[in-house]
C-alpha cells in the first residue's frame, strides 16, 4: 500500500475557489464551526454531516461527481437547532455504487468546507483497504494517526473502535505534568451531562489531523467505555458514582446522543441504545460492527473481590481455588459481553456474508480478544521509582499468571464462555475473520485458534492508540524490544506486538491476500508530525478452513 500521497493538500488549496451557487443565498446566515464528515456507505447511499451555528439554522447541502460541483448528484435542506447541539446530518441516496463524490453544505453565508467520501461497491470487487483507530486522549498528544491516514489516497473506509473522546477531568488522565501544552480539557470537570458530552466533542474537533480524516474518508465507528465512563457495563462504570453523578441510565442517554449527534453515522435504533450494524463491500467482505461495552456486558470481574481474598484462605491449595475459581465466576457460560440477541444477530451477520460467497468477514470492536498473561519477570521491567500502586499491579499480575489467568478481566479474557461462543460462530458461520480491536493502548497481532486448536477461528489485530499510552508507560526499565519479547514468549498466539508506540492500523484485503500494516509514530507530543515506522504483515485466506496464521515482515 503507499503511504502519502499530495491529494490532500492539492486538494484542500483548490477549495477556496469553488462559487456558491446562488439559491444558497435564501438560506439562514450561520457558521461551520467544526468541518465536515461522511460515514456508514452504503451502495447507493452515505451520510454526511456539518455543524452548523445559526439563528434559524437552514442549510442545504451538495454531492457532486466532480470538486467544481458542476454535475450535482443530490442536493437538499437540513435544520441546525440547539436540541442536537448544532450538528446536522443528511442520509444521502440515490448515488451510484463504487463512486468517489465530492459534498458540501450551504448557506447565506457561504459554503462550509469541501468534503470527498464515496459509496461502497456492489457486485464483483477487486480490493477493500481500511485505516483503523482506537484511544484518542485529547490532553496526552497530537492525532498524528488521522492526519496520516488522511493523506493516503489508497484508504477507501476510516474505521473508529472507541474511546473516540474520554471523559475524565482535567488533570486525571493525564496528570497535569503529562498533559502536552496547548492540550487543555474542556470542560474542566468529568464529563456528565449532555452539554458536558457536547462540550468535550467540540474539543476534540479543534484537532486539525480528526477534522481532515473526517473531511476526506468516509468513517464508521463504534463506542467503547469512555465515549460513556471507564470501564462502562450495561449497568453502571467504574468512573460513575450514582450518588453524586446521578443515575447511570441518565448519563448513558446523554453520552449516546451526543455520539450520535457528532459522528457521522446512521442509528440503528432511534430510541434504544443499539449500534451493531453491517455493512458490505461489495462481493468481497462484509464489515460487522459490534458493541462489547454496554448493550450486554455483564459487570466485570473484580478480582481484588473475588479471587484474591479466596486465594489468600486457600492457603497452599492455589489450585484447587483457581479450579472453584474458574468454575463457578469465570467460566460461566451465562456470562455474556454481547448480550443473547446481539450474540444472535452476530451469527446470522456472519453466516449471510458466508452464504452470498464474500471471502472476508471484519468485525469491527472494541477490546483485544487473545489470551493475555503477564510475562514472568515483569516485574524488573518497572524503574526504581515506581509507585506503589504500579509494583502491587504488575506483581499481581504475575502472581495471576503463574495461576493460569489473565490480568485484565476487562477485556475478552474476563468472559472466556462468552469469547468461545464468538469464536466458534466465526468458524460455523464465516469463511475468513478478521477481528480488529483496541482499547489496551497497544498493538497485538494474534491468531485466534478454534476450540481443539486443528485451524484458526480468526486473525486479531488489535491496533493500538492514537495517543493514549500504553504497558511501556509503566514497564519503562526495558531495553528495546524487551516488553515485546516478553509478552510474547508469555503468549504463543501472539503473532507480533508492539508494546512502545502510538499509532494505527490498516489493512488491503483482496479476494486471496490480506495485507496489513502497522503505522507507529515515535512521539505524538510535538504538533509537527515525524516520520512513522511501518511494519507489514500478511495472511492468506482459505475457502473452507479459515484464514491463515500471520506472516511478519522480517
Amino acid at each position: 500500500m503507499a503511504l502519502i500521497t499530495r491529494r490532500g493538500a492539492l486538494f484542500a488549496a483548490s477549495l477556496a475557489a469553488i462559487p456558491t451557487p446562488s439559491w444558497a443565498r435564501a438560506l439562514s446566515a450561520g457558521t461551520f464551526t467544526h468541518g465536515v464528515a461522511s460515514g456508514d456507505p452504503l451502495p447507493d447511499r452515505v451520510m454526511i454531516w456539518t455543524r452548523f451555528v445559526s439563528t434559524e439554522g437552514r442549510c442545504g447541502w451538495e454531492v457532486a461527481d466532480d470538486d467544481a460541483f458542476t454535475h450535482v448528484a443530490a442536493r437538499g435542506e437540513a435544520t441546525a437547532n440547539f436540541a442536537s447541539d448544532f450538528c446536522v446530518k443528511a442520509d444521502v441516496g440515490g448515488l451510484s455504487p463504487g463512486r468517489h463524490y465530492f459534498y458540501r453544505f450551504l448557506s447565506a453565508s457561504g459554503p462550509s468546507p469541501t468534503g470527498m467520501t464515496r459509496t461502497a461497491p456492489r457486485g464483483a470487487t477487486e480490493s477493500l483497504s481500511v485505516a483503523f483507530f482506537s484511544c484518542s486522549n485529547f490532553p496526552f498528544g497530537y492525532f498524528h494517526a488521522y492526519a496520516h491516514a488522511a493523506q493516503r489516497d489508497d484508504i477507501d473506509l476510516a474505521l473508529h473502535v472507541g474511546d473516540y473522546i474520554y471523559e475524565m477531568h482535567r488533570g486525571a488522565y493525564p496528570s497535569p505534568d503529562e498533559t502536552v501544552p496547548g492540550r487543555v480539557l474542556d470542560p474542566i470537570g468529568e464529563v456528565v451531562s449532555l452539554s458536558d458530552y457536547y462540550q468535550r466533542y467540540a474539543l476534540y474537533h479543534t484537532d486539525p489531523g480528526l477534522l481532515e480524516l473526517r473531511r476526506l474518508k468516509p468513517m464508521s465507528v463504534v463506542w467503547d467505555d469512555h465515549e460513556l465512563a471507564n470501564d462502562a457495563w450495561m449497568g453502571g462504570a467504574q468512573n460513575h458514582n450514582p450518588n453524586t453523578q446521578g443515575l447511570w441510565s441518565v448519563r448513558v442517554a446523554a453520552a449516546s446522543k451526543a455520539y450520535f449527534d457528532w459522528m457521522p453515522i446512521r442509528r440503528p435504533d432511534r430510541t434504544g441504545l443499539r449500534i451493531y450494524r453491517s455493512l458490505d463491500w461489495g462481493d468481497l467482505a462484509r464489515i460487522v460492527l459490534i458493541d462489547t461495552r454496554l448493550i450486554g456486558r455483564q459487570h466485570q470481574i473484580d478480582l481484588k473481590t473475588q479471587f484474591f481474598p479466596q486465594l489468600a484462605q486457600g492457603g497452599a491449595d492455589a489450585a484447587a481455588v483457581v479450579a472453584n475459581f474458574r468454575r463457578t465466576v469465570l467460566d460461566d457460560p451465562n456470562r455474556t459481553i454481547m448480550g443473547a440477541a446481539q450474540e444472535a444477530w452476530f451469527a446470522q451477520a456472519l453466516a449471510e456474508s458466508k452464504a452470498s460467497g464474500q471471502p472476508w468477514q471484519v468485525v469491527a470492536q472494541q477490546i483485544v480478544m487473545a489470551d493475555q498473561l503477564a510475562p514472568r519477570g515483569a516485574s524488573a521491567l518497572l524503574p526504581a521509582n515506581a509507585s506503589t500502586g504500579s509494583r502491587q499491579y504488575i506483581a499481581g499480575a504475575e502472581q495471576l499468571a503463574a495461576l493460569g489467568l489473565p490480568y485484565n478481566m476487562d477485556n475478552w479474557n474476563g468472559y472466556p464462555a462468552a469469547r468461545d461462543r464468538f469464536l466458534a460462530a466465526c468458524v460455523a458461520n464465516a469463511n475468513n475473520a478478521l477481528v480488529l480491536g483496541g482499547d489496551s493502548h497497544n498493538c497485538w497481532v494474534d491468531n485466534l485458534a478454534a476450540q481443539g486448536g486443528a485451524r484458526l477461528a480468526a486473525l486479531e489485530f488489535a491496533g493500538g492508540s492514537v495517543t493514549s499510552p500504553g504497558l511501556e508507560h509503566t514497564l519503562t526499565a526495558a531495553a528495546q524490544g524487551q516488553r515485546e519479547s516478553a509478552m510474547k514468549n508469555a503468549n504463543p498466539n501472539i503473532a507480533w506486538c508492539d508494546v512502545t508506540y502510538r499509532g494505527y492500523g490498516a489493512f488491503k484485503l483482496k479476494r486471496a491476500s490480506c495485507d496489513a500494516q502497522w503505522v507507529a509514530f515515535p512521539s505524538v507530543r510535538e504538533p509537527q508530525m515525524p516520520a512513522p515506522t511501518v511494519t507489514r504483515f500478511s495472511s492468506t485466506p482459505s475457502a473452507a478452513a479459515g484464514p491463515g496464521a500471520w506472516n511478519v515482515a522480517a
